[in-house]
């Protein structure tokens, strides 16, 4: 990114993390990466047969400087305090957020990692940080065709927090005994 481009935004976008603008990226690294399984055999290689993708990855690393780019907007060290008071957010809250690139927008991007630095060398912090995109479900019922119920399950259903009642002990039937006292012998040396 050129200086010029940094000052005045010929044709490129601003770069921002959920709410907060960048005054410059310097850096973006987008990690793609798969697994593939592997199972063990007896003789010979393993055998990789599905490839597990896993989610999107962003690093990036970028200054925020209490310059004002905005008419109207917040000035000086209020700007980089509001700033950082918003990377607290976005970890605290752990929300999905938007994250703009010159080259990309990543949608649905939880926060990894922050590291947020600044020294003597003026009014400005540097930023890094990882992103990950999450992948939602949503829950789908469907319902059992009756053809697939059996008999003693049809219109029947669990109830959840009911007592299960008590079962009364019952005496021993004979060939109930005679093993009890086979195994107990067993156990003891009596046959």
């Amino acid at each position: 990114m050129s200086f010029t481009s940094l000052v005045f935004e010929v044709g490129t976008a601003k770069s921002s993390v959920g709410s907060i603008l960048l005054d410059a990226l310097l850096e973006e690294s987008t990690q793609l990466t798969s697994q593939a399984t592997k199972y063990a055999v007896e003789d010979g290689a393993p055998i990789s047969d599905h490839v597990v993708r896993e989610s999107e990855g962003l690093s990036l690393s970028g200054w925020v400087t209490a310059a004002e780019t905005v008419m109207y907007g917040p000035a000086g060290r209020s700007k980089l305090i509001t700033a950082k008071e918003a990377f607290r957010t976005i970890h605290k809250e752990r929300l999905p957020i938007v994250v703009t690139t010159g080259m990309d927008t990543y949608t649905e991007m939880v926060m990894e990692s922050c590291k947020i630095s600044r020294d003597s060398k003026g009014e400005l912090f540097a930023v890094e940080c990882q992103f990950s995109r999450i992948r939602k479900v949503t829950l789908r019922k469907a319902d059992i065709p009756p053809e697939k119920v059996t008999g003693k399950a049809k219109g029947k259903a669990g109830a959840t927090k009911t007592k299960a009642g008590k079962v009364e002990p019952t005496a021993a039937n004979p060939k109930q005994r005679s093993d009890l006292r086979r195994i107990m012998g067993g156990l003891f040396g009596n046959k």
